[in-house]
């Protein structure tokens, strides 16, 4: 018998300790919460990755006759190095987020079929074109099933949350990692727009000739959508960690209330451990010991658990509606760490004070 072990007291203690770790448990309620907040900001992820390989470029607010607009678009279209490819009128399909709220995707309208088959040839993206031609469009999977379309069903611009100028019918649906629509207007279209990729050289030297040739010709090079995506979602981010401050502070506070009763009733117990002359030192290593022990359970087990129920609810509910919540998010990990050390860290100090303390004279 080793009383001073920590797993000794778990051992003897089984179903006490399993209602304990319970309440430690829910720290992964904020881990929950961080991923419910980023999964909305985690969508616009493939479309950054795909943002990242080119450029934008929209006419410029004060560009009489589109002047500006096409002796730049002229300029690029010299050099061998660039492809670039003008778009149609704008049209989006808006759709549901994981919390709820209407967000959009990346979309681009293109003039030609052959125009969409160069930008899916120089972004990777694999697309049968077998049914692609003028007024349709191809969506990702995840696109489709949020909102429940088919290959073959025609969209409207009378349907709720779309902004079409024309019916589009879908002619095909992408494995693509993320929510992506693509349409193919006409070759008479023109949404004053260009897309431009490097052929053989990289985003940023195609970036840094184009900054050069809008200080001749002033046209509107649109930001990062990295960026765009991160400083719109960045608010989101700093309200949840503020309440979960609060949601910490409130766990810490609960927590300790129960570990304060089961502990109260060990006061003769920590006694005779002193009476009998075991030091400060390795008391302190019992306490701390005890409750690092469950709380690895906790984190190890519970973790465990967790994620497998995160899983299923994905794979059977989420994904069959387009919609997923991350496993992973830096902010649901700070969430549980914050949580998990407001919670622990002030029961082993105020423990440690007192039980400390106790006295077997007092028994």
């Amino acid at each position: 018998m080793k009383p001073l072990s920590p797993l000794y007291f778990i051992k003897q203690n089984k179903t006490r300790c399993i209602l304990l770790m319970f309440m430690i448990f829910l720290s992964f309620g904020a881990y929950l919460g961080g991923l419910y907040i980023y999964t909305p900001q985690e969508n616009w992820d493939y479309a950054c990755s795909l943002n990242d390989k080119f450029i934008e470029v929209y006419m410029g607010y004060n560009d009489e006759n589109a002047k500006n607009y096409n002796a730049f678009r002229d300029e690029m279209k010299k050099r061998d190095d660039v492809i670039v490819i003008e778009t149609g009128w704008y049209n989006q399909i808006e759709r549901k987020t994981i919390m709820g709220f209407t967000d959009g995707s990346l979309c681009s309208t293109f003039r030609t079929v052959d125009d969409f088959k160069t930008f899916c040839e120089q972004l990777d993206i694999k697309c049968n074109f077998d049914n692609v031609k003028e007024h349709t469009v191809v969506l990702s999977r995840l696109m489709a099933d949020t909102k429940g379309y088919k290959v073959g069903d025609v969209i409207s611009p009378d349907d709720d949350e779309n902004d079409f100028y024309y019916d589009f019918t879908i002619a095909g649906i992408t494995n693509e990692p993320g929510y992506t629509q693509y349409y193919i207007g006409s070759e008479e279209e023109n949404g004053y727009e260009m897309i431009i990729l490097g052929k053989g050289i990289s985003k940023e030297e195609v970036l840094k000739h184009a900054q050069t040739l809008a200080e001749k010709y002033p046209v509107h090079i649109e930001i990062p959508l990295r960026e765009d995506i991160y400083d719109t979602y960045c608010i989101f981010n700093t309200i949840f960690i503020i309440v979960v401050i609060f949601l910490a502070l409130i766990l810490s506070v609960t927590v300790n209330a129960v570990f304060v009763g089961m502990y109260q009733r060990r006061e003769f117990e920590f006694a005779v451990y002193r009476a009998i002359g075991i030091s400060k030192k390795q008391i302190i290593k019992k306490i701390c010991g005890e409750i690092l022990c469950m709380d690895a359970i906790v984190l190890t087990l519970g973790g465990i658990i967790f994620f497998i129920g995160l899983y299923l609810f994905n794979h059977l509910v989420l994904f069959p509606n387009g919609l997923y919540i991350v496993y992973y998010a830096p902010v649901a990990i700070i969430a549980l760490i914050l949580c998990n050390v407001m919670t622990v860290v002030p029961l082993i100090i105020t423990r440690t004070r007192k039980l400390l303390k106790t006295n077997v004279c007092d028994y």
